[in-house]
């Protein structure tokens, strides 16, 4: 089992992500602790259960226009971020 920490920084934005994690895994392997303002995935090594939630996280942050966001998978922290609007050209 790993347990996969994604804590972000607006915790008004954490329905989103849960919903595309929700998609993936059970809603019992889910859960969002508002003190430290992380959603928690517990998966199994073997479920490829680490790539699923970078992938709905790095989904996640494009079409939601969320900052960033921080992974936590063992004593390991990533650090992904959205992407910035592009600026207009004149």
């Amino acid at each position: 089992m790993v347990e996969i920490r994604v804590a972000v920084d607006d915790p008004t934005r954490v329905p989103g992500l849960m919903q595309r994690l929700a998609g993936l895994f059970d809603r019992s392997s889910i859960s969002f602790d508002r003190l430290r303002k992380e959603v928690r995935v517990v998966s199994e090594w073997e479920s490829r259960g680490v790539v699923h939630v970078i992938d709905a996280v790095e989904d996640w942050l494009a079409d939601d226009g969320a900052r960033s966001a921080t992974l936590s998978i063992g004593s390991r922290s990533y650090t992904l971020a959205g992407s910035a609007p592009l600026a207009a050209s004149q």
